[in-house]
């Protein structure tokens, strides 16, 4: 297992998390900073509020997650994401079909993307992804891979779209910043879903996946399942064709008749022998008592 010393910071969640907060911090203070002068501090508040709801939504699930209330209702939170994010989505097809361009295009398919690549990672394995079947959906085969690098080349070609149209040095340096605040987010989900991969294999070398484990337990347990279905209609249909049952019945008739027999001529052997036994013992005081007057007459 590597040390987290060994870790580089785009591996590392943590560090992911804390370069998203700092971002979107500086995001919301460019957005603003030209504003200063121009408007009271309510007013500013309100303007922050009003344009940059979508970064505040983001930064306050980010700095959740450094405590623990935040990791321990991760789940609720990630539902917290994806609704802001299916929002945005929303709102950039609303602006696509308003004024159809390029950059509204990109940033349409880039919102889009960014969603369902939070539907499938965040929601993975918990109780919506269950209820909702999005283990079914057609987007679940998208690798991992795939989704993170179709995200970094919709996003430079958004951000080269941006710098060409864009004329003034605010809006080069929102556009950027922005832009490292995608490739960060991209980065984030990237890891959080390769991290559900792998608690997901076990083994060394060879990885072997529990849901292609259950999926063929399941499939054994079906055919073992028709297997004794099959034997056990066998066995009845041989039954009944040969009448085994009957058979079985017969045989039980014969052995209990048989016993019934044995057990009285064993009752009349033993009643017999008994009476024998008997009639032995009542002869044996008369055979003494003729003796003894035969003797007496000899004497005489």
């Amino acid at each position: 297992m590597k040390d987290k010393k060994d870790i580089k910071w785009y591996n590392s969640a943590n560090m992911i998390t804390t370069l998203i907060i700092i971002v979107i911090g500086l995001i919301i203070i460019c957005t603003q900073s030209f504003a200063m002068g121009k408007y009271s501090s309510f007013e500013l508040f309100t303007s922050i509020i009003n344009h940059n709801s979508v970064y505040l939504f983001i930064l306050i699930y980010f700095i959740l997650l450094k405590f623990y209330i935040g990791k321990r209702y991760f789940n609720y939170l990630s539902v917290l994401i994806i609704f802001t994010y299916f929002i945005t989505t929303i709102t950039s097809f609303l602006t696509l079909i308003q004024a159809f361009s390029l950059n509204t295009s990109l940033d349409f398919i880039l919102n889009f993307f960014i969603l369902i690549y939070l539907l499938h990672s965040l929601l993975k394995d918990t109780r919506i992804w269950r209820e909702f079947y999005f283990c079914n959906s057609p987007f679940n085969e998208l690798s991992n891979e795939f989704m993170f690098y179709t995200i970094i080349v919709f996003t430079i070609f958004l951000l080269a779209v941006n710098l060409i149209n864009t004329i003034i040095m605010s809006g080069v340096v929102i556009s950027i910043l922005d832009t490292v605040y995608i490739l960060l987010l991209d980065r984030y989900i990237y890891l959080y879903r390769k991290y559900l991969e792998d608690k997901k294999h076990i083994g060394g070398d060879e990885k072997v996946n529990f849901d292609d484990i259950k999926k063929k337990l399941n499939e054994v347990d079906k055919k073992v399942s028709k297997e004794l279905d099959d034997f056990g209609k066998r066995v009845n249909d041989y039954v009944k064709e040969n009448e085994i049952d009957k058979k079985i019945d017969k045989a039980k008739d014969t052995v209990v008749k048989t016993t019934k027999d044995v057990g009285k001529q064993i009752g009349d052997g033993v009643k017999e022998a008994a009476n024998d036994i008997k009639d032995s013992f009542n002869e044996k005081p008369k055979k003494k008592t003729t003796t003894k007057k035969t003797v007496k007459k000899g004497d005489k």
